[in-house]
């Protein structure tokens, strides 16, 4: 985690920006973004053993309009956590007992 100027706290990763009850948007060249829950994608990275950090992380998404027009994947130019809004796609969340223990293990 680091700080902004300001002295507020602003994540790193997506594990960061789900304790900080931040949602994660993804935004592609072609203009198009997306919106996600940020406790469903960490708990989906980490089921996966991916790299959850904001760069490995853009790796791991593309762009559904782009990928019916040009037949490839193509991945954002930005992945940042925004405030959660009602409406932002929602992956399934980890158990109570396995999200608590991932907190209790940076404290």
């Amino acid at each position: 985690m680091r700080w902004s100027k300001d002295g507020l706290m602003e994540p790193t990763c997506i594990f960061e920006a789900a304790t900080l009850h931040h949602s994660v948007q993804v935004v592609c060249r072609c203009g198009h973004s997306a919106r996600f829950e940020s406790h469903g994608v960490w708990w989906h990275f980490t089921r996966r053993g991916w790299d959850d950090r904001f760069g490995p992380a853009r790796k791991r998404f593309w762009c559904r309009v782009c990928r019916s027009k040009e037949r490839k994947k193509v991945h954002p130019v930005k992945l940042e956590p925004v405030n959660w809004k009602e409406g932002d796609f929602e992956l399934p969340w980890p158990d109570e007992r396995r999200w608590k223990e991932a907190v209790r293990s940076v404290r």
